[in-house]
């Protein structure tokens, strides 16, 4: 079985079935590992004739190219050998995300990204999967560097995956998409707003909620920031930096 949104089939036997007495007795699949596969300019159907080398003893249940194109290397009733973890591998269904660009960032292209997005959605709604990441493997979404010593998946999707976590959540219920997790915090600073009015908003995204605004030069005290919005002192709400000066 494999989803829907695939381009291509390219079988790989570097697999085991998924249900297995150890390690995973049910057979079912309880979350999502993404990868990335650490290579410039190889497409998903080149990753995928890779895998099908036995010599390699590597697979993943899907890899995605720079195009968007998915492709399914090993059928999701089987475990891929992905992640150097058996535990991991049997229970969840692993992705190898093709690069856009090389060190240090390892960027995937927002094609690929949109399509890991909806490929995960389609995961999470056949498995019903709650789609969360706390950087622990009790998570339902987890890296390859939880497993073993590895850069995987890099820099890029590291600091992005909470965004893909909001949009996959957002696919599957259409609900608010939940607040990201905070950056690692700064020194409690202090800013003024540098434009007439500075909406004041529920999250820190114009996807939330105007909650009020700003409209004077008095100086206000950020406790919190993610991706470039500050959370208010006041507990107001947050406010977009860009538009702000950082003052004494």
């Amino acid at each position: 079985m494999y989803s829907t949104l695939c381009s291509r089939f390219i079988e790989s036997f570097n697999r085991n079935p998924r249900k297995n007495s150890v390690y995973n007795p049910t057979g079912l699949v309880d979350g999502i590992i993404i990868h990335h596969t650490a290579t410039v300019g190889v497409s998903a159907e080149n990753t995928a004739r890779c895998f099908q080398n036995a010599s390699r003893q590597a697979s993943a249940n899907y890899i995605i190219g720079n195009d968007g194109c998915i492709v399914c290397s090993v059928p999701e009733e089987f475990r891929a050998w992905t992640s150097g973890s058996r535990e991991a591998d049997y229970k969840k269904i692993t992705i190898e995300v093709c690069n856009e660009s090389g060190r240090p960032d390892w960027k995937i292209s927002k094609a690929a990204s949109d399509a890991l997005v909806n490929l995960c959605i389609d995961i999470c709604r056949r498995y019903k999967i709650v789609p969360y990441f706390n950087n622990t493997k009790k998570a339902s979404f987890t890296f390859h560097y939880m497993y073993q010593a590895t850069e995987c998946p890099g820099p890029y999707i590291k600091s992005h995956i909470y965004d893909i976590i909001n949009q996959i959540t957002y696919g599957l219920t259409g609900d608010q998409k939940p607040e990201p997790k905070p950056e690692p915090a700064k020194d409690t600073f202090f800013i003024r707003i540098t434009c007439d009015v500075l909406n004041i908003r529920r999250g820190p995204s114009t996807r939330y909620k105007i909650v009020g605004s700003i409209k004077d030069k008095k100086k206000y005290t950020i406790v919190e920031t993610s991706n470039g919005w500050g959370r208010l002192k006041s507990g107001a709400g947050w406010i977009f930096l860009d538009y702000t000066k950082e003052v004494k």
